[in-house]
């Protein structure tokens, strides 16, 4: 008798425990209820990626899924792919018109680097349009340079927002020069750069590292504090887009960007935050 009672009361232990385990599956399903989808500027991305982990940190139940994709498709997939669009650049008055909500998270300077071996540290924009142009081909034709030898022109892709911004700024949008290597990242640029002494491109100035070398415009040093006062002049808003149709938790987490955590964050990650 006590062996069956024994059984029974394991039986019942084992039942309880799997109900508890399903239970609890459950709960933490339940737990991590929303993947907010993010799409757009890879620019826009390494600072996204940064507010994902820190807003993850203290929402538990919210994951975010970061597609680094360009702004071009950050802006046309707002509400379609994306619950949230990252953009490098304005939108433009068509783009304007699609009912987004677009949001400035952070202000970016556009840094234009070298290979660290390279001893030129200054460039106008006059200087740097020129090259983007193809009038200026030889390092040995750029006023004060030490060095000789055929410039290898990397710009980002057709689309880029980072593109958009810079062709602008410095005034040669649909001039690109012939043969110029277009890369589809932040991270091919900087590594092409890395391995080509005679290379020139551009990047956010917050993705700048050791393996390249940011120059000065006009004398003016590619800085934080530089482009808060203005005197750095390649800058450009970082963008992020909802539609008509977006979820709560993605709203959310846009207004966390705006607010105190989010801002320090901006600022520490070496880009301008638009609130202090």
């Amino acid at each position: 008798m006590k062996i069956k009672l024994f059984t029974v009361l394991m039986g019942a232990l084992v039942i309880t425990g799997a109900f508890a385990a399903v239970a609890n599956a459950q709960q933490k399903k339940q737990s991590a209820a929303y993947t907010i989808e993010v799409g757009g500027s890879t620019s826009v991305t390494p600072l996204m990626e940064r507010f994902a982990k820190a807003y993850e940190s203290v929402r538990s139940n919210v994951r975010v899924n970061i597609n680094g994709t360009g702004s071009g498709d950050g802006i046309n997939n707002t509400g379609k792919l994306y619950q949230i669009g990252m953009s490098s650049r304005d939108l433009t008055p068509v783009e304007q018109g699609s009912g987004y909500r677009e949001v400035t998270i952070a202000i970016d300077g556009i840094a234009v680097i070298v290979n660290t071996g390279n001893p030129v540290g200054n460039l106008t924009v006059e200087q740097i349009r020129s090259i983007y142009t193809g009038e200026i081909t030889d390092w040995g034709k750029v006023p004060g340079s030490s060095r000789t030898g055929r410039i290898a022109v990397v710009s980002r892709e057709a689309g880029s927002g980072t593109r958009g911004a810079f062709e602008e700024i410095v005034g040669f949008q649909n001039k690109l020069v012939a043969g110029a290597n277009e890369s589809t990242s932040t991270g091919a640029i900087i590594a092409t750069i890395a391995g080509n002494p005679d290379a020139i491109g551009y990047i956010s100035l917050g993705s700048v590292n050791n393996t390249v070398k940011a120059l000065a415009i006009g004398g003016v040093e590619a800085s934080s504090a530089n482009v808060v006062n203005g005197t750095y002049k390649i800058a450009r808003p970082f963008i992020v887009l909802t539609g008509s149709n977006v979820h709560a938790e993605s709203t959310a987490f846009v207004d966390w960007m705006l607010g105190s955590a989010g801002q320090a964050i901006v600022k520490e990650g070496n880009w301008i935050p638009v609130k202090q």
